[in-house]
Parts: C-alpha cells; structure tokens; sequence
C-alpha cells in the first residue's frame, strides 16, 4: 500500500507520522509532501528514511491514500490532483466539510457513511470532535435536541507558530502585560484567556463556533439541532476542553448517562478526579466528567469533555479513517 502524508512536517503531520506507524505495516511506502523549504530533509518511519517532496503538481504520483494536514488553501488547490491519481483523500481542513457529497467523518460514530466512492472524505473540526464522541451515545438512548457547548480551545489548535508565541510569552513572567503586542492572537496568551477564538462572521459568531453548529448537526444527522455555542482560546499548549449544556426530549438519569458513556469505545468517564488538558495530553482518548442533571429540566446532562486536539481531534481520528478505508 502507498501512503502520502501531506503537511507531513506540521504539528499534525508529525503526529499522523507516528500513528501511521502503530497502525499501518512496515511495508507500507510512504511518501511526505510540505513546503518548498522542507524539500529534501528526511523523515524515519519504521526506521526507512523518506525523503521530504516539495508539494506541487508535477511530484504528485499515485498513492491508496493520501492524508492531508496543510491548510485549506493547499487542500484546495492539490486534492482533486490526488483523487485523479487514484487516491482516497482524508482532509483535515475545513474547505470541505459542509459538500453534501463529502462525508464527515468521525470514526466511532458514522464512519459506515464512507463506500469505495467516497475518494474526499473530511475530519471534523477538533473541538467539533470531542464533543460529538460524548453525545452519540446520549443521543441514540435520550435523543438530542439542543446544546449549548461553551469550549477553551488550546493553543496548538493555530499551529507552531501559535505555540510558540505561547512560550515566548512565558519566558516573559512578570513582564507579560496586556500591553505586549509580539504576539500570535489579538491579545497575549500565556496567563490568559482571549474569549474568541478563529474569526469573526458577520452574525457576530466565530467561525470555530459555527462549526459548532454545522458539524455537529451533519456528524450525529440532526439537521434541526439548536446549538448556542462560545468558544475562547486559552494558555493551554494542547487539549480542547467543552463545558456542554445538552437537551434531549426524553428525562435522562445520571448514572445510565455516565455508564452509556464508559461503554462507547474510545471515550472514558472520570469521577474520582478531573480530567484537564494536561491529562489528555498524548492520550487517543475523550474524557468526560462533572455529569449533572440540568437544574431546571431533568431532561437537561450538563458535562465536561476533553480531547487532545490533535490526536482524536485531527491526526488518529484521520488515520482511524484510513484505517477504515484500507478495509473497504
């Protein structure tokens, strides 16, 4: 089998890398695209050495499958390329994702929707995907009607450059002051909270928090859905975590909830601690924790749910696809 791995030096390209080690055999031939200045540099996987192509149109070959991490322009301009080559594409932006041919997968929940002519399929939005992980099982046993997911999305979540302004500041200590303006967001991120993360749409929202409603409606297919989001960005390295308000048109207990929870693969239910964004750090895991009834309706689960943003949230969730596609 042949594999592409496009943005093969981001942040989620690497983390694709590893994975597809753990997952995929050591036979599999690889081959990593990025940027003109990657060109050429080397990466090890299963102790070969793969040489780093730059990403144009003329050193695009024939691959199974290709993985794409390199931003939507790039998805853009070159997948169609791929899929004329032969290829299935797993995209990890969002230029796609709302194509009513283009199933959004996130394997767990829906990945049945892809079929052998499903050559673009796209990976959810990260915060998106924590949080759809936890509501699946609610919504087949209570029925989701409405939600209202409040998120703190980590740094990492806008790519190197993102992080390492976060450490920049930090080295700073106590100089940091909300005057500093050598900074990646609007505001400095270390020690804080910037309560907007992406960017402004004309109806006042984000656009991290109209994938919010998109996808969520899409991915768990609940097309009438209410969803009341708000995202921030946090000084988190890696973890995007939801405080989320869920209504369902049937009265839910506590218990059953937390046990349809612990019995959905690829999610775990903390309750003698809780879980944080230090916590999922690395781990292929969704926790969920703090499961309340609603004060005002018992048909109301308030919870909290926490993802490593680029693990489930974008490369495993891609390579579970591939996965998925391999045995089609």
């Amino acid at each position: 089998m042949k594999i592409a791995i496009v943005g093969a030096t981001g942040l989620v390209g690497r983390n694709i890398i590893q994975l597809c080690e753990d997952n995929f055999s050591s036979d599999v031939e690889y081959t990593l695209y990025a940027s003109k200045s990657s060109e050429g540099k080397v990466i090890k996987i299963n102790g070969t050495e793969f040489e780093i192509k730059e990403l144009k149109k003329e050193n695009i070959q024939e691959h199974d499958i290709a993985l794409f991490s390199a931003g939507g322009e790039r998805s853009k301009e070159y997948a169609k390329d791929f899929i004329n080559k032969g290829s299935f594409v797993i995209d990890n932006s969002s230029v796609f994702r709302m194509n009513e041919d283009v199933p959004l997968v996130v394997y767990g929940i829906n990945e049945n929707e892809i079929t052998k002519d499903s050559k673009l399929i796209s990976n959810p939005n990260c915060t998106t995907m924590g949080l759809v992980m936890a509501l699946k099982p609610l919504h087949d046993h209570y029925t989701l009607s409405s939600m209202t997911p409040v998120a703190y999305q980590a740094v990492s979540g806008s790519g190197s450059e993102a992080l390492q302004s976060l450490n920049n500041e930090t080295m700073l200590g106590d100089k940091l002051d909300s005057d500093y303006k050598d900074t990646y967001y609007s505001n400095p991120i270390a020690r804080n909270v910037i309560p907007l993360a992406g960017n402004l749409t004309d109806n006042g929202y984000s656009d991290e928090e109209m994938k919010f409603v998109h996808e969520s409606r899409k991915i768990l297919a609940i097309p009438n859905l209410i969803v009341e989001p708000s995202n921030a960005r946090v000084g988190v390295r890696t973890g995007h975590g939801t405080f989320c308000s869920a209504v369902f048109e049937n009265e839910i207990d506590v218990e059953e909830c937390a046990e349809l929870l612990r019995n959905f693969d690829g999610l775990e239910v903390w309750n003698e601690s809780l879980p944080t964004p230090i916590d999922v750090e690395g781990k292929n895991e969704v926790l969920v924790s703090r499961l309340r009834q609603g004060l005002s309706s018992k048909n109301i689960l308030n919870f909290w749910v926490v993802s490593d943003n680029l693990l489930k949230g974008a490369a495993l969730n891609a390579v579970q696809i591939a996965k998925f596609v391999e045995s089609l």
